[in-house]
């Protein structure tokens, strides 16, 4: 059975020159992405069997503008290519949500072009450009450690007992914000792997016909308590009907009271079918503390509430073209304001943030449930000893 002969270089290559950047730089490079499989040889008598799990990242990119996306750092363009293959918006069938219910003030038009614009600017930059909280970037790292995976599996003489155990139930681990409250995400595990004393672990699993995967960091080799998260539930029986739904967490510094970079939990959900894509993300370092946003093949539809020092700012919301971003008029957008599924993320107002020397309050938003003191031990805290009901890949 080929051994694990590569965790001192993963480790190395997910987290040198990333974390001690601060929110400049680029999110661990893949902190869940362990490309150092190259450096191990398969055994002669290897299985050559895989996984065998769908990818999360060309479904989610193809149904994203490639306008949105900033150039650097995603390696999407490629694969956004493929967004003139989609179905005329007339044609698709769009699940019903009231937004009204999630918020206690409607979001309100700023009274400039040029306001528009800075909103969507901000937006392009912070998620959709290299950086620790990209997205894209963060999706295609979920592939890239699920392919290091199938690697390791083709080369083993014996294919893991885990990949045929029983999935076990893990949706209680990981509360999520719900629209009054917390809820859970669905998820289910038959895999798991946790490597550099807890601080990187991997768990994956398959109900059915949906896969669930939980991958995060939640340490450096110097033991600094920074945090990279992500479950997802990859759904659907082909490329034409699959559904990407996860939530990602960036946490640079584990404290409760000096973020000083990203820190951030975002939501996101890429449909094919019905050709769009719904995200939403409370924190601070990703412009607004408050983004909620949905897109498909002719809009671009944004709400965010942007910081505004101690007290809440105004909720805004634009409308964008796809094709090129450029504005249109509110009413195009309508029919992706009212389909709204998920619950918008906002920051709470609690501790205080330093950005450029100085130190600024966390205000509140609207949505008002992203608590940034917890999402470190809500998510990266429980990676070590969350899955030990799951049988260990070896």
């Amino acid at each position: 059975m080929l051994k694990s002969c590569i965790f001192k270089s993963m480790i190395r290559k997910s987290f040198e020159s990333n974390w001690t950047k601060g929110a400049a730089a680029t999110l661990a490079t893949g902190a869940m992405a362990f490309y150092a499989i190259s450096a191990c040889s398969k055994d002669d008598g290897g299985s050559g069997a895989s996984i065998g799990a769908p990818q999360a990242y060309p479904p989610t990119a193809l149904v994203t503008p490639g306008s949105l996306v900033l150039a650097a750092g995603t390696g999407s363009s490629s694969y956004i290519s493929g967004q003139a293959r989609l179905a005329p918006q007339s044609n698709l069938t769009q699940g019903k949500a009231t937004l009204v219910s999630q918020f206690l003030v409607a979001p309100v038009e700023p009274g400039t072009d040029a306001e528009k614009n800075a909103m969507l600017a901000t937006i392009k930059a912070r998620l959709f450009s290299e950086g620790p909280t990209n997205l894209l970037y963060l999706v295609k790292n979920v592939d890239n450690r699920m392919k290091e995976y199938d690697s390791r599996v083709a080369g083993m003489s014996t294919v893991p007992a885990c990949l045929s155990s029983t999935p076990v139930d893990l949706s209680a681990v990981f509360s999520v914000p719900a629209s009054s409250g917390t809820t859970t995400f669905p998820l289910f595990g038959q895999c798991q792997e946790t490597v550099n004393g807890g601080g990187m672990t991997l768990m994956f699993g398959k109900k059915d016909t949906d896969w669930y995967l939980v991958d995060g960091a939640s340490a450096e080799l110097d033991g600094s308590a920074n945090c990279v998260f992500s479950m997802s539930k990859i759904s659907g029986t082909s490329d034409a009907d699959r559904v990407v739904d996860g939530y990602m967490v960036v946490d640079y510094q584990g404290k409760t009271d000096n973020f000083t970079g990203s820190t951030t939990l975002i939501h996101f959900k890429a449909d094919v079918a019905a050709g769009t894509l719904e995200f939403t993300a409370g924190g601070i370092g990703i412009g607004p503390n408050q983004v909620h946003s949905k897109a498909n093949k002719d809009y671009f539809y944004l709400m965010s509430q942007e910081a505004a020092g101690s007290s809440a700012g105004t909720l805004y919301h634009a409308c964008f073209s796809a094709a090129d971003m450029t504005l249109t008029s509110l009413s195009n957008c309508s029919a992706l304001q009212s389909s709204l599924s998920l619950v918008s993320l906002g920051t709470k107002a609690v501790g205080s943030y330093i950005g450029g020397g100085a130190t600024y309050s966390v205000p509140t938003t609207e949505a008002n449930n992203v608590d940034l003191t917890g999402l470190y031990a809500g998510y990266c805290g429980k990676l070590s000893t969350a899955f030990s009901a799951v049988p260990a890949f070896q």
